[in-house]
């Protein structure tokens, strides 16, 4: 307790302070039997919050046990090691005032001995045999002065405590006259060291009256501690254990357990999913949606459903993409029927294909009255050309349309494709022909065609216009006819088609106070392929003279005819290909563009006839007619 006159602490029970002399209370302990020491002690710091965060993003702020226990530690040792420091020092004033220490229950350290310690901490040099000493005529030893000696009233009272030389408690029996008796102790002229053989102090029991050989139980912090220790590490561990191991197991055996499994492919070259469920063997499944079921073989049921047949009966859906739900059911001998999960998934829906040929883009500026679209669908498939069906043409040719397209002079002429194939969603296409207005009527007509493979390489063309208008044809003619354009505008002549591929046919009318309409009509011309052929030179033995002489082989559309294999392909629309048609050692290549009906493919050798049309990357560029089997005949 701390002295009400200096301040400075004694050991509870003392009589008197040790420093200035003034009695110390009587009753250390206040009413709920705390010291005034205690009383003083201020809590530490609150441990620092942690704030835990679990998998589902809940969290709590919680006291970390370890800061706690790691904060005691530290205050115990100092506090260990200020005891230790106020200990010397009251030993040392105690040996320079003659006085002796009150007892060997005060220590810091196992080692008990070294409490009396005078001079240092050997407990060989300070606890010696006081009565050895006398014998010798060695003087007292400063730490058993007379004056703390105990005196008995009666030799009943000294046999109690005569049992050995070691020091007693002898308050119950303390001598009045000597007032000056210390810490209720009486001094013993002999101390064993820790290390000695000597005999134990035996405890005195007040309540009994009794002595016990047990040695008295202190209170020890280091053993409060490792307990706390001990407990904290448990608690952790076991958190721990339920937080991240017990999950984990458990997470494992769920995903150890069967699941169904949804796979895209492709069955009859048709859009598919293939969706296997887990059963035991020979279970039978079946799928309501679908009213199908099958056996369960090697611990799952198959199912490969195409996907039309969740949208096969929407005639406008759409929608990219849909949606689907199927519930399989376990189908046992007696026809009960038990629901498992539902399984979800969705698919795409194709459009129905339009490849468009001619023209290469949905806007074209046209001058005639009539103009051939062409295009690809799937043969099958349903087809709508402003609103007309026209779906007789689609098997006429593997799915390719030739559509004549009535243009009016109004601007622009709008025609809708509209194609439903079967296992797909309906596909628009919009064609946009501008045909400017005219003031003078000028039509060709309607038989005209837009190709041309007659061996004469000629036309005959055939028009109306305003009557009393003057006609003229700027292309290459012959036989213009205007004997009757006066009385009902018509008139005819026959076009040259002077070289092979396009050629424009241009007409013009004038009319007094009226704008001049101008019409060009551009007709595709290649002749029959024996026409053709006979024409060809041979490649290989006339490349180096096509590479000197180009300019004047392309104005000549001088025919060639390639053997050899595609070895890359550059451009889809049109397909344009670089051939080999010399050898692996000695490769020759040609730049091919494909105008005829067959698609080529790479690593395939084929016979090709072509005409000279430029250069392209230090090679021959051919314009390809017609295109052979390199073994085909012909």
């Amino acid at each position: 307790m701390n002295c009400p006159k200096c301040g400075k602490w004694n050991r509870a029970g003392m009589p008197h302070c040790i420093y200035c002399g003034e009695n110390l209370p009587e009753k250390p302990y206040d009413d709920n039997g705390y010291l005034p020491w205690q009383l003083e002690m201020k809590d530490q710091e609150k441990p620092k919050a942690y704030i835990r965060v679990d998998e589902y993003g809940q969290y709590e702020a919680t006291d970390d046990p370890r800061d706690k226990l790691a904060d005691e530690m530290v205050s115990l040792k100092a506090r260990k090691i200020a005891g230790e420091e106020e200990q010397r020092r009251l030993r040392r004033a105690a040996a320079e005032r003659g006085m002796a220490p009150s007892g060997r229950s005060v220590h810091t350290t196992s080692n008990h001995s070294t409490f009396f310690s005078k001079y240092n901490d050997d407990p060989a040099r300070t606890l010696r045999n006081v009565e050895a000493e006398n014998e010798a005529g060695a003087s007292p030893s400063p730490v058993a002065g007379p004056r703390y000696r105990t005196s008995y009233d009666s030799p009943e009272q000294e046999d109690m405590y005569g049992y050995s030389e070691e020091r007693r408690p002898v308050q119950a029996y303390r001598n009045e006259d000597d007032p000056a008796l210390y810490d209720g102790y009486r001094y013993s002229g002999t101390y064993y060291p820790s290390g000695s053989t000597g005999r134990h102090t035996k405890n005195y029991t007040m309540r009994t009256g009794k002595y016990s050989t047990e040695k008295p139980k202190s209170f020890s912090m280091r053993r409060f501690v490792q307990v706390c220790a001990i407990l904290t590490v448990s608690a952790l561990l076991i958190l721990l254990v339920w937080k991240y191991v017990v999950p984990m197991v458990f997470n494992g055996n769920r995903e150890e357990k069967a699941t169904y499994t949804i796979t895209p492919t492709i069955r009859d070259e048709l859009a598919t999913h293939t969706i296997t469920i887990p059963g035991q063997e020979g279970q039978r499944i079946m799928i309501k949606e679908l009213r199908t079921s099958t056996i369960v073989v090697g611990g799952v049921a198959t199912f490969d459903i195409p996907d039309h047949v969740w949208y096969d009966d929407y005639e406008d859906y759409v929608q990219e993409t849909m949606s689907v739900t199927v519930s399989p059911y376990i189908v046992s001998e007696s026809g009960k029927q038990t629901a498992l999960e539902p399984i979800h998934y969705e698919i795409d829906i194709p459009l129905s294909p339009i490849d468009l040929i001619n023209p290469d883009s949905e806007y074209l500026e046209v001058s005639t009255a009539l103009y051939n679209i062409i295009f690809t669908v799937r043969e099958g498939s349903k087809l709508t050309i402003n609103g007309e069906d026209y779906s007789d043409l689609v098997n006429t040719d593997g799915g390719r349309v030739s559509y004549n397209a009535t243009v009016q002079p109004i601007g622009e002429n709008v025609i809708t494709i509209v194609v439903r194939s079967q296992y797909c969603r309906e596909n628009t296409k919009t064609i946009t022909l501008y045909r400017e207005k005219q003031e003078i009527p000028l039509d060709l007509a309607s038989d005209i065609a837009s190709s041309s493979s007659s061996g004469t390489a000629t036309m005959t063309v055939r028009a109306t216009t305003l009557p009393g208008a003057t006609v003229k044809v700027l292309s290459p003619h012959s036989d213009l006819d205007i004997t009757t354009t006066n009385q009902d505008g018509a008139f005819s002549f026959i076009a040259k088609l002077d070289k092979i591929g396009n050629n424009t046919i241009i007409i013009t009318a004038d009319y007094p106070g009226k704008k001049t309409t101008r019409v060009e009509h551009n007709v595709y011309y290649v002749p029959n392929i024996d026409i053709y052929s006979r024409k060809a030179w041979d490649i290989v033995t006339q490349y180096t003279d096509l590479m000197d002489n180009m300019d004047l082989r392309k104005s000549n559309s001088q025919i060639y005819v390639c053997k050899g294999v595609i070895t890359s392909i550059e451009t889809t629309k049109p397909q344009r290909a670089f051939m080999n048609v010399g050898t692996e050692d000695s490769p020759l290549m040609v730049f091919v563009e494909n105008s005829s009906k067959t698609t080529w493919e790479v690593g395939q050798s084929y016979r090709l006839y072509g005409d000279a049309f430029g250069m392209y990357q230090s090679a021959p560029w051919l314009v390809v007619r017609y295109t052979y089997g390199i073994d085909d005949p012909g």
